[in-house]
């Protein structure tokens, strides 16, 4: 007696539902039998198909007989269904001449669950879709021809094929290989055979042979019935005879030859022009003997002739494995991703630690061309918990070793290798006219100061990302500067800390990146001895790596020419207080530049401070007259390194200020108060650095008052600073500019020397 497993018993029960539902559509011929295969079974059925017969499709009779083949495993494994004749031989889908193949991918499009009313459902679609003629609809993918795979070699093909086929439909040539293993081939490229040239190319290659025009939807097993197949297609026998016997005589006498088919049977999507579907026989060893022996004693060894008769009548094609990589009918796994918008860009990337190290492997994925390594570390022991390097890595150069590790991946990606210091030569090493993005991940102080250096004397006319991670590995900073944005990473990193006290001061990720110094708890690993770094695991910088990555390229796409943005961002496991945002983003534009008079410093005045300018002209208009003398305070940073100033703010005058046509005098009532009030609200980044006041109808020239409030400053009180900024605003009343001059404390006793030797005068 037949033993059903619990599936097969199940699709039983499920099948006579069917049946007895469908009016006479669906017959059960016989009772279920056993399979040669252990544990199937087989179901003979009579399904009713004479009403799908329309349009150009398969000549269905009335009633055609199927089979279905059930694994023991129903419904977990789907069924196989046959028909019982071979009418339907070389019509798409329909295999081994009677095996029908219902799903592209039965992992995604079979349901389990469904059991066999879903399957015959899908039988039903099938078998209207081959009466009208539609198993390959114009917008979708052909279903490629099968050839029954017998060798154990594989072929990637790589190059996509030639464009220009002979006058008589056939291209015929060879394929040029790279030998990656003993099994395995890529197809790397095409030679026409009147180009060949040299006998030996100095690599592997095969036969090729191209058609214009399909060839047959299964591929012969004889090798008898490949000749006739081809020949059938415009290939004389008398031609690829001499070509085997060509292709006979290059290689090594012990190895196996092989041989490219190529014609038009695959479509990558819907209106795309058909590409040639790409097949490799394999030709073995003896057989190659017994051709070289009949190229070599001219047709006259009758029992190397006999043998290769018996050859060609009796013997198994043996089909390679082929695995497709042309860009002509591929589509990458990857297409409209973010990340995909590197394809065939050329990317430089600074730093090759945890994050680096991360982010070049994604780079490198993505399809891009080129991609430049700098760093001057070495692999550390330590390092391996979280960074892409191999233990055999200790104690080599990170670029080397990481530029060794992604060459292995095998994509066609130029990554070359620089072993500089970046504290001491950055971006000045490169021509960027040769690159399109850079990628800072060094988080280095040093590498940031350097960068903004040399962009005072070399334009970056290409993006550029900065990312970092917090102590704790638990938040991530992203910077983005775009092309026409003037100033460097430190000037971000400075703009986007007040942006964030500004408008976030408190939150936990402003307090991560910007935390009170006493909080702050040094991480060395090798106490003592080692650079302090972040506690973070690969897990952790793998998780950064991609979405700073992901988002800086997000905001490439987004940002205006001249913008900057910082990204703040909580990873999902981060102890931030659900109540927060787990991102903050902020974007702005660059300070105005102007030129300080005495130093020749930069100063980079902000809107703020502009606009705090205008309310108080206008106050004093209001008020008084646009002819009254006013100012106040400046608030900002003077940054000897760099030679720069930063205006962020100014205030107005204090209440014990004096102002008149002629002169302002600034008080000093409240100002203390003032200053402490914006270094905190600054994150200590902003604070009292000078004072400003207008001149009405005047150029922006500092008097003798003027001089004497510097020295007051400089000189007259209990703590006075080392140095301090002078704005005049010239011409306040009509057309303002604005004049910024730097006076430091040592300068006003020559200064003072100078006026009494020339009596008084300036």
């Amino acid at each position: 007696m037949l033993e059903l497993s619990q599936g097969q018993q199940l699709a039983l029960r499920q099948l006579n539902d069917i049946v007895a539902n469908s009016n006479g559509v669906l017959e059960v011929l016989e009772p279920a039998t056993e399979s040669k295969s252990k544990g199937f079974i087989w179901i003979r059925l009579s399904l009713e198909t004479k009403n799908y017969r329309t349009g150009n499709g398969l000549a269905f009779r009335d009633r055609e007989r199927i089979s279905l083949h059930l694994h023991p495993d129903f419904p977990f494994k789907k069924p196989d269904i046959y028909f019982t004749h071979t009418r339907f031989i070389g019509t798409p889908h329909v295999q081994w001449g009677n095996s029908i193949c219902l799903y592209q991918s039965s992992e995604m499009e079979y349901d389990p669950s469904d059991g066999m009313f879903g399957f015959f459902d899908r039988v039903e679609q099938w078998v209207r879709a081959a009466g009208k003629g539609e198993l390959d609809p114009d917008d979708a993918p052909l279903h490629p021809p099968v050839a029954y795979t017998t060798s154990s070699s594989r072929f990637v093909v790589r190059a996509d094929t030639p464009t220009g086929i002979a006058d008589n439909g056939i291209w015929i040539g060879r394929a040029d290989l790279r030998k990656i293993r003993d099994d395995r081939f890529d197809l790397i490229g095409w030679t026409n055979l009147d180009d060949w040239g040299d006998a030996d190319p100095g690599h592997p290659i095969a036969a090729a042979i191209l058609f214009d025009k399909p060839l047959a939807t299964e591929f012969p097993t004889k090798v008898n019935d490949l000749f006739k197949l081809v020949e059938n297609e415009g290939l004389s026998f008398g031609l690829l005879y001499s070509l085997l016997k060509l292709f006979s005589l290059v290689g090594s006498e012990e190895e196996h030859a092989y041989f490219v088919l190529g014609a038009p049977m695959r479509r990558k999507a819907a209106g795309e022009p058909l590409r040639p579907h790409l097949t490799v026989w394999e030709i073995g060893p003896d057989t190659l003997k017994t051709l070289r022996a009949m190229v070599r004693s001219k047709g006259e060894d009758e029992a190397a002739r006999d043998e290769l008769v018996k050859w060609m009548v009796e013997a198994e094609v043996r089909w390679c494995s082929v695995l497709e990589d042309r860009p002509e009918i591929v589509i990458r796994r990857d297409g409209g991703t973010l990340l995909a918008s590197l394809s065939g860009k050329r990317v430089v990337l600074l730093g090759c630690g945890a994050l680096g190290s991360a982010v070049a492997e994604m780079v490198l994925r993505s399809g891009a061309a080129k991609l430049r390594l700098v760093d001057c570390g070495i692999v550390k022991p330590g390092i391996l918990a979280r960074q892409r390097y191999a233990d055999s890595d200790i104690g080599s150069a990170k670029v080397n070793a990481l530029q060794v590790h992604l060459q292995v991946i095998g994509l066609e990606c130029v990554v070359t290798a620089d072993n500089g210091n970046l504290a001491n030569q950055a971006l000045s090493r490169f021509d960027f006219k040769e690159w399109d993005l850079v990628i800072d991940a060094t988080a280095s102080a040093s590498v940031t100061h350097r960068i903004e250096e040399e962009l005072k004397a070399q334009n970056l006319p290409i993006p550029m990302l900065s990312m970092s991670v917090s102590a704790a590995a638990e938040c991530g900073s992203l910077l983005v500067k775009m092309p026409q944005y003037s100033w460097g990473l430190h000037h971000i990193a400075r703009q986007a800390k007040l942006e964030a006290f500004a408008k976030d001061t408190g939150h936990s990720l402003v307090k991560a990146f910007w935390p009170e110094r006493e909080t702050v708890k040094v991480f060395q690993p090798e106490p003592g001895c080692s650079a302090p770094t972040f506690i973070g695991s690969a897990a952790d910088i793998d998780h950064h790596a991609a979405g700073l990555l992901n988002l800086g390229l997000s905001r490439i796409e987004s940002l205006a020419l001249d913008a900057a943005s910082l990204d703040l961002v909580a990873a999902p496991w981060s102890r931030l207080d659900d109540s927060k945002r787990h991102r903050l983003s902020y974007t702005f534009k660059g300070y105005a530049r102007h030129n300080e008079q005495r130093h020749c410093y930069a100063v980079l005045r902000s809107d703020v401070a502009a606009l705090d300018m205008t309310a108080e002209l206008k106050r004093i208009t209001r008020t008084r007259s646009n002819k009254i003398e006013t100012g106040g305070l400046i608030f900002g940073e003077i940054d000897d390194a760099h030679r720069v100033i930063w205006v962020d703010s100014v205030s107005g005058p204090p209440p014990d200020s004096t102002a008149s046509e002629t002169q302002f005098l600034c008080g000093t009532a409240g100002t203390k108060e003032f200053n402490a009030f914006k270094v905190a609200a600054s994150g200590k980044s902003s604070r009292f650095i000078g004072i400003w006041h207008t001149h009405p109808i005047s150029r922006g020239r500092p008097s003798q008052d003027d001089l004497h409030a510097m020295l007051a400053l400089l000189h007259f009180q209990e703590f006075p600073p080392r140095q301090v900024v002078m704005l005049i605003v010239g011409y306040a009343a009509t057309r303002r500019e604005e004049n910024y001059y730097l006076y430091r404390r040592n300068e006003f006793v020559l200064i003072a020397q100078h006026e009494e030797e020339d009596g008084g005068q300036q």
